[in-house]
């Protein structure tokens, strides 16, 4: 029997809630809004408004971290490489697919995290999993059908999206015995590794002279401040995530954040067909009540899983994975 979440785990479960829809809706207004968008340099700044807000905080004593050393920084490099590819090719797939289409393909890393873990660590997939996958394939293809704006680009940045975020687990799964992080210490750590590996592939990659000379031009000014504004907002957006994520985890439980993130998914495709103005097609809500219903079956399937203490997507201590799916956009 499934317990409700108590009125004391209300406000951190509506706040995670909040936390999610507003992340995704910020990254897709940053990444598809604006005439420019150097999605490393963008996702760079977003790591640094981590680090200021980690640190401001501990000094306050509000949170507290692990000071760096060097064998927890050579351990989870592996992980800071993975979810600098997993930050970025989501970034890609927002800019080139909606939202709604966006988290219905989200899915499908939990497909592949699953069959990954079968095979490296002979964690069972049982029926009501393989019928939860089945509904969540359904719905990629009823999603991807009816997608009026087709974009094969957006997809194959969802493909390797998918499978970055699934290694990104799976390597996770390896280590995350052996560094023991707690609270903020992943946050602390992830950003700060990452901030100078997007700040390299964005020098190599992306063209700053095009992106100064174009906001240089005096039509383009009030655009600049807009773009700036929106960024700040996007690395505080981050940090809310994590912060929201592991309170909920914290003033609930696993099934609770698990079912939360479920049913979080249809107001987030509701939100932004309204706000961006997406085309409403009769198979596109298809698909976004069947990806919904999908997460539902999923969360059944881990209630009744009989080694609770088996890592899927919503079992792996949110301290250290949530940071990373989140700042995304996706979970």
């Amino acid at each position: 029997m499934i317990k409700l979440p108590s009125p004391r785990s209300l406000g951190p479960i509506f706040a995670y809630c909040f936390a999610s829809v507003f992340m995704t809706l910020v990254n897709k207004l940053v990444l598809s809004e604006f005439s420019q968008h150097p999605v490393f340099l963008i996702l760079a700044i977003q790591s640094m408004c981590c680090i200021l807000l980690v640190k401001s905080f501990a000094k306050f004593g509000l949170i507290e971290h692990r000071k760096l050393n060097k064998e927890d920084l050579r351990t989870w490099l592996p992980i800071s490489i993975l979810m600098a590819v997993m930050l970025y090719t989501g970034g890609k797939s927002l800019q080139f697919l909606r939202v709604p289409l966006f988290t219905i393909f989200k899915n499908l890393t939990i497909i592949l995290v699953a069959y990954g873990e079968k095979i490296m660590f002979r964690i069972p997939v049982t029926n009501w999993m393989l019928m939860s996958f089945a509904l969540m394939i359904l719905s990629s293809l009823v999603g991807g059908w009816n997608d009026i704006e087709f974009n094969l680009e957006g997809y194959i940045w969802m493909f390797i999206n998918c499978i970055s975020s699934a290694l990104y687990v799976l390597q996770m799964r390896k280590i995350i015995k052996l560094v023991n992080f707690k609270d903020f210490d992943t946050v602390y750590y992830n950003n700060l590794m990452l901030i100078p590996i997007f700040l390299f592939m964005s020098l190599i990659s992306e063209r700053w002279t095009s992106l100064v000379a174009y906001y240089q031009e005096e039509d383009h000014a009030k655009e600049l401040n807009s773009f700036a504004v929106a960024i700040l907002i996007s690395g505080c957006s981050s940090f809310m995530i994590s912060y929201c994520s592991a309170w909920c985890i914290r003033m609930s439980n696993s099934t609770t954040y698990s079912m939360v993130g479920a049913l979080n998914k249809l107001p987030m495709a509701i939100v932004a067909m309204i706000y961006f103005k997406d085309p409403v097609t009769s198979g596109g809500i298809m698909a976004i009540l069947l990806g919904f219903f999908s997460g539902l079956v999923y969360t059944y399937s881990k209630i009744r899983q009989p080694k609770p203490e088996s890592t899927l997507p919503t079992s792996i201590p949110i301290q250290r994975r949530v940071i990373a799916c989140e700042k995304e956009g996706s979970l």
